[in-house]
């Protein structure tokens, strides 16, 4: 749960006289941890009675992300039979990666709902066709990561002494850290060879201030 101040602006703490409250699911959780380091996410419009309903927006790296919540069956009985749609409207690397470390955070398929036919009716899209975006996604972000560490592999092929060992644990835990679907430990690791390597620091995922054109993907899930 989140409250919400006068300013329409999120908060992770709760006062306990707050007017405004919202129930975050964990997709939404996973989403805006996934983010990370953005604005406060914006709540949009005003709330009614249902602290599920609302929609809800942050933005980062030149990237915009939406989640609005709202029942997909039930009027809003049945908290299981929630959904959220979720778009982003930006830079594709940075969604790719959005993406990929929510999946990663949740352990779970997000588009496989309580209820299917009712899910399928309201979004308009089939399960299929939904976890077809995600993987794809999801795919694109791995294999980003896997061309750079393929490319530091070479690089530090030409190190010697103590530094070469050392860059091969590093590298061997990114590996790792890959196949554990671990984003952020594979940073950590190429890192530290970037580091042994005296290579200049960049952004793995792309130049921010590079523009690539903007991309939307929807996705949705209960």
């Amino acid at each position: 749960m989140m409250g919400v101040d006068n300013d329409n602006t999120l908060r992770t703490t709760v006062l306990s006289n707050a007017k405004r409250k919202i129930i975050l699911g964990d997709v939404a959780q996973a989403f805006l941890r996934a983010f990370g380091p953005s604005d406060p996410p914006k709540l949009v419009g005003d709330l009614g009675f249902d602290e599920q309903k609302w929609e809800i927006t942050a933005f980062a790296f030149e990237t915009e992300l939406s989640i609005i919540s709202r029942p997909y069956w039930g009027f809003g009985v049945f908290t299981k039979c929630f959904l959220n749609e979720i778009r982003m409207v930006g830079k594709g690397k940075i969604i790719d990666r959005t993406i990929y470390d929510s999946l990663s955070f949740l352990g779970r398929n997000p588009w496989e709902p309580v209820w299917t036919r009712r899910f399928e009716r309201n979004t308009g899209m089939g399960v299929m066709e939904q976890a077809e975006i995600w993987k794809n996604s999801q795919l694109r972000a791995e294999t980003v990561m896997r061309e750079i560490l393929r490319e530091m592999i070479s690089i530090s092929g030409g190190a010697g002494g103590q530094d070469f060992h050392e860059c091969a644990v590093d590298l061997e835990m990114a590996r790792v850290a890959l196949d554990d679907r671990n984003s952020h430990a594979f940073e950590r690791a190429i890192s530290r060879v970037s580091g042994l390597l005296n290579i200049k620091a960049h952004d793995t995922w792309g130049e921010l201030n590079d523009s690539d054109g903007s991309e939307v993907i929807d996705l949705t899930e209960d």
